[in-house]
C-alpha cells in the first residue's frame, strides 16, 4: 500500500509539473517547437541552479581566479580535456566513426605523452582536431532521432531524456573509471574534482550573463542548448555519413 501510494504521489507531481498546452496556434506552435511540457519543474531546477551559480559557484570561481593565474588555469583545462578523451574514443567507436576516433586516439597520446599528462595542449599545435563525442550522440547515430522533453538537471543544467539518459551511460563507459583497480578508486574523486572545477571556471558567468542581457534568460539558456544541440547531431552525422558504416537500427525512440 506504501508503494501504491508513492507511486501515486510522483505521478500526481509529474502531471502537475506539466505545462497546460495552449489552445491558440500561434501559441501550440510555439509551445510544441520549445519542446518543454514539464515547463514549472524546470524552471525550479534553473532557479535552483541560478542561485548555486551566484550565491557558490561565481564566488568559488572569483578566488580561484585570484588565486591562480591564467597559465595554471589553463592547465587545469587542459588537463580536465585530456581526461574526458577515453569516453569521447568509446562513444565514436560505437558510433562507427573511425575517423574522429584516430582523431581522439591521437589528441590523448600526444597530450598524455608530450603534453606531460595534459597539462598542454600540443596536439592542437600540432593540428590534431578534437572532436567531442557522448553516448546522447551515440543513440542518435543508432536511430534515437526524438530527443524527448526538454529538462533542466539539478546542478548539471538544460538537457533532454536522450542526453541525460546519455549522461548517465557516460559514466559506465568511460574506460577511465571501470579500468582503475578497485584499490585506486579513490583517484576519482580527485578526477571529477578537476574536472568540476575547470566546467565551474568555464560556465559560472553564462547564467549571470544571461540574466544581465535576457528578460527571460531561462527561455533563452533553452533556445542556446537546443540549437546548439541541433547543430552538433546534424554536422556530426553529415561527417560520418559518407565515410563510415551505418549503424545497427536499434529502435529505442522516446516519446515526445
Amino acid at each position: 500500500m506504501k508503494i501504491q501510494h508513492k507511486l501515486f504521489t510522483l505521478s500526481f507531481l509529474i502531471l502537475t509539473a506539466c505545462a497546460t498546452k495552449p489552445t491558440d496556434s500561434d501559441a501550440l506552435s510555439a509551445y510544441q517547437q520549445a519542446n518543454d511540457p514539464l515547463e514549472p519543474m524546470n524552471r525550479v531546477s534553473f532557479a535552483f541552479n541560478d542561485n548555486l551559480n551566484q550565491f557558490v559557484f561565481r564566488p568559488f570561481d572569483k578566488v580561484y581566479r585570484w588565486i591562480f593565474p591564467e597559465p595554471v588555469r589553463t592547465g587545469v583545462h587542459n588537463f580536465s580535456t585530456n581526461l574526458s578523451q577515453p569516453c569521447y574514443l568509446v562513444n565514436a567507436l560505437l558510433q562507427g566513426d573511425f575517423k574522429d576516433g584516430a582523431q581522439i586516439f591521437g589528441r590523448f597520446f600526444t597530450n598524455s605523452t608530450l603534453g606531460i599528462g595534459g597539462l598542454f595542449d600540443v596536439a592542437t599545435d600540432l593540428g590534431i582536431e578534437a572532436p567531442k563525442k557522448d553516448f546522447g550522440q551515440t543513440l542518435y547515430t543508432w536511430g534515437v532521432k526524438e530527443s524527448g522533453p526538454y529538462l533542466v538537471l539539478p546542478v548539471l543544467g538544460p538537457s533532454n531524456v536522450r542526453d541525460a539518459t546519455g549522461t548517465v551511460a557516460d559514466f559506465f563507459i568511460d574506460p577511465v573509471d571501470w579500468s582503475l583497480p578497485k584499490a585506486e578508486k579513490h583517484l576519482l574523486l580527485y578526477r571529477y574534482a578537476i574536472m568540476g572545477v575547470d566546467k565551474i571556471d568555464s560556465t559560472s558567468d553564462l547564467l549571470w550573463n544571461l540574466k544581465q542581457s535576457s528578460v527571460d534568460p531561462y527561455a533563452a539558456l533553452r533556445t542556446m542548448y537546443q540549437q546548439n544541440r541541433k547543430k552538433v547531431l546534424e554536422e556530426d552525422t553529415e561527417n560520418t555519413s559518407d565515410t563510415t558504416p551505418a549503424p545497427a537500427d536499434y529502435d529505442f525512440d522516446f516519446e515526445e
